[in-house]
């Protein structure tokens, strides 16, 4: 049969030429030093190494960049005054019963968050000022005070009268604590606004406007809402919700840029890893994902060096650097109350004497440490994913070179 024989003749033909083209592949590859097996493990090895090392750095980094801009009230408040606890609908009506005390010489009409503001924690009583001093005023959101201000008569753990005491949070059965507590750097509550939780001065803040904005009347079943003077309008469960959430909003929005910072550096990460992954089947266009994945991982790695600074700036030197580690200095260095001979207080010394570290400042100082330890591991995850998506290009060039071969 001719046109059988023919056939084989051309399928031997054929053979050989694969054949043949093979050995000159392989003899060109090994020329080159070109292993493609050893390359195949490297990439699996060094790309296996990077995804474990981008797993707990992203981790480590999603969570210490949502906690370090989001830690507890109070925990702040504990550093304050010794005692965590936050106003309360209780705290306020004390403070509105002492405004409409017959015995208050200050009382002038209904209380206003104007004269509250005047009153009670240093403003000026113009429309807005209350805005403007209670991120400044730690005796706003927190409930018991550190010590008995100078002036007043107080008991084990309240006051029980102002007199001439002139300190900013003070009425009559306010609390005082009796723990110790760390002392503040000035201005400690307004560069702290960037790091406590705004849920919690959400609730306090609605707290003391459902109280202070009703009239005070022991005899009445339901609380009345008084009018504002500005606008002539009475107040109302509506607008205080309004009043309340506009405050939730603006305390989250003050925070985006730095959320947006430190979440970008992970995520751009993680993309990377996602197509460092796909770069490795052939069922994908190899140059186009490690292409793309090595772009992807390389804006990571700027993102992250980026975010080591945002978390430095925002935590080293926005307040910790107002602060003093005294460790076990004793006289003259540093005096029974908690503070360094020039006045700075000690983070790690109580009003006490003892040694502990301020919660606040040390929740805050380790988020920082375990960003940025999760941002070491997520730049060595990009060091071997880039191998991976190098190793994944280099194969497939000389893969190309290889069909070329005479």
């Amino acid at each position: 049969h001719p046109a059988k024989q023919e056939q084989e003749e051309g399928e031997t033909e054929a053979f050989c030429r694969r054949r043949g083209r093979m050995e000159r592949a392989a003899a060109w590859q090994q020329q080159l030093g070109w292993n493609e097996s050893a390359s195949r493990r490297t990439q699996i090895i060094t790309g296996s190494i990077g995804l474990v090392l981008l797993f707990c750095g992203v981790v480590m980094q999603w969570w210490a960049g949502n906690n370090v801009s989001d830690v507890s009230l109070s925990t702040f408040c504990e550093s304050y005054s010794g005692d965590g606890r936050l106003m309360g609908i209780e705290d306020w009506r004390a403070l509105k019963k002492h405004y409409y005390s017959p015995n208050n010489p200050n009382r002038d009409g209904d209380l206003s968050l104007q004269k509250l503001g005047q009153l009670y924690f240093g403003g000026d009583g113009s429309l807005g000022s209350l805005e403007r001093i209670i991120y400044r005023e730690p005796s706003f959101w927190c409930k018991a005070l550190p010590d008995c201000p100078a002036g007043a008569e107080c008991s084990k753990d309240s006051i029980l009268s102002p007199g001439t005491a002139r300190d900013h949070g003070v009425w009559e059965e306010r609390t005082v604590s009796d723990q110790p507590y760390w002392h503040l750097a000035p201005g400690a509550m307004f560069q702290a606004n960037g790091h406590t939780r705004c849920w919690d001065k959400f609730l306090v803040y609605r707290d003391m406007l459902k109280e202070v904005l009703t009239e005070y009347d022991v005899r009445a079943t339901q609380a009345r809402y008084v009018t504002d003077a500005a606008s002539n309008q009475p107040w109302s469960d509506a607008a205080i919700d309004s009043a309340a959430w506009a405050e939730l909003y603006s305390c989250y929005s003050s925070k985006g840029g730095t959320g947006y910072v430190l979440g970008l550096a992970p995520l751009l990460s993680s993309l990377a890893c996602i197509f460092c992954v796909l770069s490795m089947f052939t069922c994908c266009p190899r140059s186009y994902t490690s292409s793309l994945g090595r772009g992807l991982a390389l804006m990571g790695f700027s993102f992250t060096l980026i975010g080591f600074w945002v978390i430095s700036f925002s935590t080293t030197q926005e307040f910790v650097s107002s602060y003093v580690y005294c460790g076990g200095a004793g006289y003259p260095l540093v005096s029974d109350g908690g503070k360094y001979f020039d006045g700075t207080p000690c983070l790690d010394r109580t009003s006490l004497g003892d040694n502990k570290m301020n919660p606040f400042l040390s929740w805050s100082g380790w988020m920082s440490g375990v960003y940025t330890f999760g941002g070491v591991l997520n730049i060595l995850a990009t060091v071997f994913l880039l191998v991976t998506m190098a190793k994944n290009i280099e194969t497939e060039q000389l893969r190309k070179f290889a069909t070329l071969t005479p």
